[in-house]
């Protein structure tokens, strides 16, 4: 296994990401930044992400897996899963669903292979979705527990992003390097990030070259990020992936930022929502970090549209997208390290 190479480190990487992240930044204080995102989670609200959690964990296999359309072995889905039992305060050993976090995260462990990938699967037709997902729940557990164990697993996995990052900047489907889309790239994004958050190295020069290739999918014309850079149209959940890619490597201050955020406030709510939950996942990030009014307009809705769908059942049905919806609910919580501002 490579860890070597990363190291913890106070170079670049503590200016673009820590400051970024775990100072409240600029010039607002703590106290006003986290005011201006400050969100009610009601009672009912909370009972149904309990309720929902509860109907998570108890289809839980025995190895930390689940039976889902998307494969039981999906560590991209397990990972979220996981991490949907987290949003309240469980970790591995503690907390209400202890045990089933620590089973998600031991699956997580034992699929890791020596070239530091993270999957289950070796028929897999988008690996490289599965072990960003892998790597952030990895992040956020490690950094919320600093257990040795995940740090060496966590280093390794970053070393992989690293490696397989193609020269222009994005990343794809597959762990080699390969012209990149924002779908794949933002997922990897994220990972880099909550490693960075964790206390894990990530080179100046990837961080450089993801800039330059998320900035590239900017539709300057719609006002949105488009699937891959040079072109195409702009799209709801391309543009929470973008927002959320920008924030994630420090550029908070970038002019785009307020475009995008527009854009996902023009097209989250009205009619036919391409890859709904998929693009409400990330907007919800984007916007809790961005605050303001348009997280505080923004999360009311959602909320609102979640809950009614898990009137009957308490669930959606589909365990990938009953994780996202806890995840989008639960950031009032502010538990998971990547809901710190």
């Amino acid at each position: 296994m490579k860890i070597e190479r990363l190291k913890i480190s106070a170079g670049l990487l503590l200016v673009v990401f820590a400051s970024a992240f775990l100072t409240c930044g600029s010039a607002r204080g703590e106290d006003a930044f986290l005011f201006d995102a400050y969100v009610k989670l009601d009672e009912s609200a909370e009972r149904a992400v309990k309720r929902a959690q509860k109907w998570i964990a108890e289809t839980q296999l025995p190895d930390g897996s689940w039976n889902t359309p998307h494969g039981r072995n999906n560590t991209g889905v397990i990972a979220f899963a996981t991490m949907s039992l987290m949003v309240n305060g469980s970790v591995p050993g503690e907390g209400p669903y202890g045990k089933e976090v620590g089973r998600g995260l031991q699956f997580l462990l034992n699929a890791q292979k020596e070239s530091g990938l993270i999957v289950a699967s070796s028929d897999s037709a988008a690996p490289m979705y599965q072990h960003a997902l892998a790597t952030i729940c990895l992040a956020e557990i490690y950094g919320m527990t600093e257990n040795p164990r995940i740090r060496t697993a966590l280093i390794n996995a970053v070393n992989l992003i690293v490696e397989v990052q193609h020269n222009e900047g994005g990343w794809r489907y597959q762990p080699h390097p390969s012209a990149g889309d924002i779908s794949a790239s933002v997922m990897q994004v994220m990972a880099l990030r909550a490693a960075a958050e964790s206390g894990i190295y990530v080179p100046d020069e990837t961080i450089k070259k993801a800039i330059g290739f998320i900035k590239a999918c900017y539709n300057a014309k719609e006002k949105g990020f488009a699937y891959m850079k040079g072109g195409g149209a702009a799209g709801f959940a391309r543009t929470g992936a973008g927002l959320v890619c920008l924030q994630g490597l420090g550029l908070h201050s970038d002019p785009i930022i307020p475009n995008a955020v527009k854009y996902i406030m023009d097209n989250a709510f009205g009619g036919k929502v391409e890859w709904m939950w998929y693009g409400h996942y990330y907007s919800s990030v984007g916007l809790y970090h961005y605050g303001g009014d348009p997280w505080k307009t923004y999360y009311p809705k959602v909320k609102e549209i979640i809950l009614k769908g898990w009137e009957k059942t308490g669930h959606s049905h589909d365990l990938l997208e009953t994780s996202w919806q806890i995840l989008i609910l639960g950031v009032p919580f502010r538990y998971l390290p990547i809901y710190q501002r």
